[in-house]
């Protein structure tokens, strides 16, 4: 299924571009693009099997989240986007809100962010909402939205065994969500991650689940990694499909263009042929770290109910390092293409915008290495070898 869809996503390729286009003028896709993807089942065919998906192995859920940023970095935040929503909801949502929310046939997109800025008053079967939210990537093509909420009971907040406020999902129509504001940034610009809010909404508890995401309800081990973990891998993915685009824009570019003063292409400098090779090489390092942990990760859930701290710093980190290398891949290139690559017409311009953008996110930051080293010190403090 995953291969079929993924050929017909590069069919589309074009058309999804062209959309692209009017994306990044507009602050948000086109309409237009959910039919294309109902047509090539491309974000749907990497949903957990039990909302349609076919996708078992990690190489087919980097290589589809990959392709889509391949296409246009907005493009490729949406494919996150939707598909992250809607594999938690079908993983971790009660049978009741389960079968509500994925009642109808074929693709049903969710949209949201998780973020606890919500506050849930506890009633009887349910919470009354308010809050109100920022980043909803896709929300305006959704017809579910989730949003983070804590827990009030009898004026406190409930909390979990540690002490900290407890985060609870809510899914929600997209008829009771105000949608509001503008979305103005230097890259991302086609990703409409505008803000939405509540205002004293009933939500069931059917249609809840916790953000520490506990026992899967369903889905196989591939999606059950945690919320977190799933994330980061997806960011991680839409980072190395930018650094292959990358690839792609130099070794068509590097044929054409002559900078001033020089009577040769790009091409044929022996300089710009090691950065090339050192961003492929990178990419190779990043794709097969990606694959690496999410197959870690799959094959230790099919005996245990959760990774450990160890898988999880795993998959942030190769996360954090296509990331990382995305961003040195359009420095590079920018260094090479000169003037050329100031036009806005240039995919490389997008791409330097995008990946600045997108980094920004809690899960592929730089800020990603010093939590990873901050826990990999304590564990030796307390005794744990350098191989745990």
């Amino acid at each position: 299924m995953v291969n079929h869809a993924l050929s017909a996503l590069k069919q589309a390729q074009d058309q999804i571009f062209l959309l692209a286009e009017q994306a990044e003028q507009d602050r948000m896709f086109p309409r237009d693009i959910v039919g294309i993807m109902e047509q090539t089942n491309a974000w749907r065919s990497i949903y957990p099997k039990e909302v349609g998906g076919g996708c078992e192995s990690p190489n087919e859920l980097v290589e589809m989240w990959q392709q889509c940023s391949y296409i246009d970095g907005s493009f490729g935040w949406l494919a996150i986007a939707h598909v992250l929503a809607a594999s938690h909801c079908s993983v971790y949502l009660p049978k009741k809100g389960f079968d509500e929310v994925f009642s109808k046939k074929g693709q049903t997109l969710i949209a949201g962010q998780y973020q606890p800025n919500g506050r849930g008053y506890v009633e009887e079967e349910g919470y009354r909402l308010t809050g109100r939210w920022s980043f909803g990537s896709g929300i305006h093509l959704a017809e579910w939205v989730v949003a983070g909420f804590i827990q009030v009971h009898s004026g406190n907040v409930i909390k979990t065994d540690a002490g900290d406020p407890e985060v609870i999902i809510a899914v929600i129509p997209i008829e009771d969500v105000e949608v509001f504001g503008d979305w103005k940034t230097t890259g991302l610009k086609g990703t409409g991650s505008i803000n939405y809010s509540v205002n004293d909404i009933f939500v069931p508890k059917d249609r809840c689940f916790k953000f520490s995401a506990g026992e899967a309800n369903r889905g196989s081990s591939l999606y059950r990694m945690g919320i977190l973990p799933l994330s980061a891998l997806s960011h991680g993915c839409w980072a190395l499909g930018m650094t292959n685009r990358v690839l792609a824009e130099l070794r068509q570019l590097g044929t054409k263009i002559v900078r001033a003063n020089e009577k040769l292409p790009l091409a044929s400098k022996d300089s710009f042929k090691e950065d090339w090779a050192r961003i492929k090489a990178r990419a190779l390092a990043s794709e097969a770290l990606l694959v690496s942990a999410a197959s870690l990760a799959k094959d230790h859930l099919k005996t245990h109910s959760t990774l450990s701290e160890v898988l999880i710093e795993k998959v942030r980190l190769a996360a954090t390092f296509a990331n990382e290398i995305c961003a040195e891949a359009a420095e590079i290139a920018y260094k090479n293409l000169g003037a050329s690559a100031i036009s806005e017409r240039n995919n490389v311009e997008r791409v330097l915008r995008d990946i600045q953008t997108g980094r920004q996110h809690m899960m592929i930051s730089p800020q990603s290495y010093i939590d990873v080293t901050t826990r990999n010190f304590a564990r030796i403090d307390e005794g744990e070898s350098r191989n745990g």
